[in-house]
């Protein structure tokens, strides 16, 4: 079988139909069985029986959505529903007629809509903020003509280009046709790097780059950069391409204050980077569709802070975590970081200058007194630790700490590694292990 193809439209009983309406649903149905399609409908009465009738009758495979726990509810008042043709296979959802319309709707690869109501209407919205292929038939009576006259306002609602992609014809032959062909440009398309621009809690605009391969609903990894550092270091470019690479999309981008994203880096503080993590997953979410349920993170040094605070909140979101150079107890980094001369710095000025790094006032005050680390007793998710021997900013004790504390913690060291894993040998097995224990994971 090809692809999944949805036919939703007017309900009611066949023969009070118009005779344009069951005509349409019998050689929409009959050309979705001829293309190897599978066809899904609500199980309905009206045009989606119409339809599988006329796909069964070509022998083709139906899956019916129906909004009831068992068959007896599906066939008895107050739902009436018919009996399944000979080849479909019955799917109770239990989740009523509205659930039914997102299950049945989100598992097409592209819908076609003839006539109906609300319940068309509703369905037709789902698809719509599915970025599913969607065909309507022109001249016939119902919602769906109307439809076409929301599609500015759909846009103009979301603020967002249109993300769907919407053909219409009057012949249902050739409806099927451009449906078709359009799922097909879809998968075909290939997928590649590309910038996406989202808003956090502060308005400010942040800047992040999206991995995407060449696969539907694929599981996603969120990569976040160190303190002050940005989404364009090297490793966090080559993780990004390489899961990539195995099917997995990738989303690494710049926090507030960092990069190519507004703020000021004197403004930073950990708080503030965990809400731009939650900016960050909500606006991927929108842009893209993924495999939700399967979703990692990866962050270098402070990155591991954020991430470990945001998945406390967060419970159930992540598979598993992967955190580089961790920097969870700052207090005790603080008082290997900072001179006492510094700390003045701090009192006189409100910020200290460190080589390429501006440590305001709100960020020390945040952090000179936190270790972090009791956020991992919180977090029930395998975490692989991945430290260099020889960093030069946090001492491999830290994480060798960790490892013994907590049972869900896994320690690698490399042997060559400083903080920022800058030699050869050792960012390629840091990438090389990283991406082998998130493909353990998520697939």
């Amino acid at each position: 079988m090809k692809y999944k193809i949805g036919v939703m439209g007017k309900a009611g009983r066949s023969r009070q139909l118009p005779e344009k309406i069951i005509k349409s649903g019998e050689i929409v149905g009959r050309e979705i069985a001829k293309n190897n399609c599978i066809l899904i409908t609500g199980a309905c009465m009206g045009v989606p029986d119409i339809a599988a009738r006329a796909a069964s009758k070509k022998k083709g495979l139906i899956l019916g959505y129906s909004p009831v726990e068992n068959l007896k509810k599906h066939l008895e008042p107050p739902i009436s529903y018919p009996y399944p043709p000979e080849n479909m296979e019955l799917i109770f959802t239990g989740q009523g007629k509205v659930g039914r319309n997102v299950l049945s709707v989100t598992e097409c690869d592209g819908i076609l809509f003839i006539g109906g109501g609300t319940g068309t209407l509703n369905e037709f919205t789902i698809a719509y903020h599915n970025h599913k292929i969607i065909g309507i038939l022109l001249g016939v009576e119902g919602v769906t003509e109307k439809i076409l006259g929301m599609e500015k306002k759909l846009e103009e609602g979301s603020g967002k280009k249109k993300s769907a992609v919407i053909v219409k014809d009057r012949d249902p032959k050739k409806l099927v046709r451009k449906v078709i062909e359009k799922i097909e440009e879809k998968k075909e398309t290939k997928r590649k790097e590309a910038p996406i621009t989202f808003k956090n809690k502060n308005n400010k605009e942040l800047m992040g780059v999206l991995h995407l391969p060449a696969r539907e609903k694929p599981p996603l990894v969120i990569i976040c950069h160190g303190f002050q550092n940005t989404k364009t270091d090297k490793k966090l470019i080559k993780l990004g391409r390489a899961v990539c690479e195995e099917g997995i999309a990738a989303f690494r981008f710049d926090f507030e204050g960092c990069g190519d994203s507004e703020g000021d880096a004197q403004e930073i503080t950990v708080e503030g980077q965990a809400c731009d993590l939650d900016s960050a997953v909500q606006a991927i979410q929108e842009e893209i569709d993924l495999d939700m349920k399967k979703v990692a993170f990866v962050g270098a040094s402070l990155g591991s802070v954020i991430i470990s605070l945001f998945l406390k909140e967060k419970k159930g979101m992540a598979k598993t975590a992967v955190f580089w150079s961790q920097g969870f107890n700052q207090k005790s980094l603080f008082k290997k970081w900072h001179a006492t001369e510094e700390k003045e710095e701090m009192k006189d000025k409100g910020v200290i200058y460190k080589k390429d790094k501006e440590i305001g006032k709100d960020y020390y005050l945040e952090n000179k007194d936190k270790d972090y680390s009791f956020a991992l007793s919180q977090l029930r998710l395998p975490i692989l630790i991945m430290h260099g021997k020889k960093d030069e900013d946090v001492p491999l004790e830290f994480s060798e700490k960790l490892e013994k504390k907590h049972k869900n913690v896994s320690l690698t060291v490399l042997p060559k590694g400083n903080h920022k894993f800058n030699d050869y040998k050792s960012q390629e097995r840091l990438i090389k292990e990283t991406v082998r224990w998130l493909k353990k994971h998520l697939n």
